[in-house]
């Protein structure tokens, strides 16, 4: 009763999310999360509908509506590299590298996920090691994001600080309860469902809060230089890039 509870509120939260963007005009400011956003709504009511009235369907659409949400989850990862980056000379070649790593990773996902494509029971099984590794892959990024915002002193706005804090405690919370469940077997996977959604409706009210207007960052008085800097910051990110490329796409069987 709680967890459906809880997938009404999301999208309630959802909705006022989308509402906020179009009202505010967020949508042109911040397009690759806006997008993650409404691939959660449609997917959330869709399913909620079909989990009442079309329950076959509603088993053999989760799955798929479950992965394409966790693509489009990198879409925030490349947002806020977008955002952070862009007003500093060089962030545009350290971003355009972090991004096709990232599409990188997906595409060979894309590509090898038919060969294991659940057909029974290992469904479950499968999803989960994959939303780790990919989840894992985004701890990752994020965490390179944030090495970079440490080493030069960017400033933020709010609605970028919000996307980051949103997100890095789901994500950081999903691999919590991912392991936990790995280790204390089925038992405890109902209790991993529900908190991985509070944490999900949690990440959606700082998202609310955070992006209820435009509020940008601070654009510096003068820009960082020179673009050697940069390179040598993402030579010493390279390997950790790498190390998530490679989670990603390693998918192991049950």
């Amino acid at each position: 009763m709680l967890d459906m509870i809880v997938w009404v509120v999301g999208i309630t939260v959802e909705t006022l999310l989308l509402y906020r963007a179009l009202r505010a005009r967020l949508v042109l400011k911040y397009p690759n999360f806006y997008i993650y956003a409404l691939s959660l709504f449609l997917a959330d009511s869709v399913l909620y509908f079909f989990y009442y009235s079309r329950p076959l369907l509603y088993a053999r659409w989760t799955w798929y509506a479950g992965f394409l949400v966790l693509f489009l989850g990198s879409g925030i990862v490349l947002e806020i590299f977008r955002q952070v980056l862009a007003p500093y000379a060089g962030a545009e070649k350290f971003a355009r590298a972090v991004s096709f790593a990232v599409f990188g990773a997906i595409i060979c996902f894309a590509i090898g996920y038919p060969i294991w494509s659940p057909k029974s029971s290992v469904a479950r099984a499968l999803y989960v090691v994959v939303q780790r590794d990919f989840l894992f892959a985004q701890a990752l990024l994020l965490l390179g994001l944030l090495r970079v915002i440490t080493y030069y002193g960017i400033s933020m706005g709010r609605n970028l600080k919000g996307m980051i804090l949103g997100y890095g405690q789901c994500i950081g919370v999903t691999l919590i309860s991912l392991a936990l469940q790995a280790y204390l077997g089925s038992r405890f996977e109902a209790a991993a469902s529900l908190i991985q959604q509070l944490s999900y409706l949690a990440a959606l009210v700082i998202w609310l809060v955070a992006l209820w207007s435009y509020r940008p960052s601070t654009v510096p008085e003068s820009r960082i230089s020179p673009d050697e800097d940069y390179d040598s910051l993402a030579s010493r990110t390279r390997t950790m890039v790498g190390a998530a490329s490679t989670q990603l796409v390693k998918v192991e069987r049950p």
